[in-house]
């Protein structure tokens, strides 16, 4: 099995003023699924706590706090756009998984990512 982050933009707005990079506060809404469609983390879990959105520096984040998959899936994203990304084991949760969440040893996972704003800007 091919270890390769696939990228695929959902929609793209019809304008883009600037471009996501590393060192930017994203703030993005997100749904991570495996590969049969099951849910195991994303905004639809998070709601239940009165949380919508989440926010990070992108290519600056903890160890651990997101997959890595997400600092090089994210970069050129524009205010409004959505992308999925097809995350390879390596870059995911790897040997390990996530068995709080249900993610098996391995898995490939997908998520999909509406970027919301660039360092607290939404009108880029």
């Amino acid at each position: 099995e091919a270890q390769v982050l696939g990228v695929r933009r959902i929609s793209v707005p019809p304008e883009c003023r600037r471009n996501a990079d590393n060192g930017d506060l994203l703030e993005i809404r997100y749904a991570g699924r495996l590969a049969d469609g099951t849910v195991f983390d994303g905004m639809q879990l998070a709601d239940r706590f009165g949380d919508d959105t989440i926010q990070f520096v992108l290519g600056k984040q903890p160890a651990g706090q997101f997959p890595p998959s997400w600092d090089l899936g994210l970069v050129g994203m524009c205010v409004g756009e959505r992308r999925e990304l097809d995350v390879p084991p390596v870059l995911g949760f790897g040997p390990q998984g996530l068995p709080k969440r249900g993610v098996p040893p391995n898995a490939r996972i997908l998520y999909e990512i509406e970027l919301l704003a660039i360092d607290a800007n939404s009108t880029l």
